[in-house]
């Protein structure tokens, strides 16, 4: 189902992330750690690298703004899958901006990497030209596999054809064009949501912050 406001097509997600007072990481691995008598720690990686962003809307909005949109949020509720990218607040010219050393017409559709399910690199297999010195990707970009896949980091810069990702990939085994910095897009649920409250007549404010999983389906 879509949800049109004022005429428009709309996202409620992305309207949460647009608007967003802070946005809050975590990419961590699930760990369990055990320590012995004698101080020997024991640590068990136990995969569940999703992203799980936190996200606070700015108390003092104006409800006549929020008003419509809410209904959209409150609709997808903790149950509906959507989509977000960080590109609002110009989080694209810093937070999600491609570092390499491709020229800007050529980094966005200019990669493609073979994949192994459960491995941790890609291979590049079709790159556009770079300069002398120059590296394909920087420690911190980001990538996604294909436009329906899931989204990695960069470790280290990329100056040959080896990506080494920040987690194993989750995605089938095969081909894919590479989508690359503010051009992502994030499969995700809504685990938490605040209560919201109105004062000072025509402001709303929020008791907590929104709470978004990488759908991993």
């Amino acid at each position: 189902m879509t949800i049109s406001v004022n005429g428009s097509v709309v996202n409620p997600f992305q309207f949460i992330f647009n608007r967003a007072e802070t946005i809050s990481i975590n990419r961590r691995a699930v760990t369990s750690q055990t320590q012995s008598r004698d101080n020997t720690v024991r640590t068990v990686k136990r995969g569940g690298q999703s992203w799980r962003f936190d996200v606070k809307l700015p108390d003092g909005m104006p409800w006549d703004e929020v008003r419509p949109y809410l209904e959209a949020i409150e609709y997808y509720d903790r149950y509906t899958t959507g989509t977000v990218q960080i590109t609002g607040n110009e989080y694209n010219q810093w937070f999600t901006k491609y570092q390499g050393s491709a020229a800007a017409a050529d980094w966005p559709t200019g990669f493609t990497a073979t994949a192994t399910e459960g491995s941790s690199e890609l291979t590049l297999t079709t790159t556009p030209a770079i300069p002398g010195g120059g590296r394909y990707f920087a420690s911190g970009d980001i990538i996604q596999l294909g436009t329906n896949g899931h989204v990695y980091s960069v470790v280290g810069d990329v100056t040959d054809t080896t990506v080494q990702l920040n987690r194993p990939v989750t995605d089938a085994s095969g081909s894919y064009q590479l989508v690359i910095g503010p051009n992502v897009t994030w499969s995700v649920v809504c685990v938490s949501m605040p209560t919201w409250t109105i004062f000072a007549r025509n402001q709303i404010g929020w008791s907590g912050s929104f709470v978004f999983y990488e759908n991993m389906l």
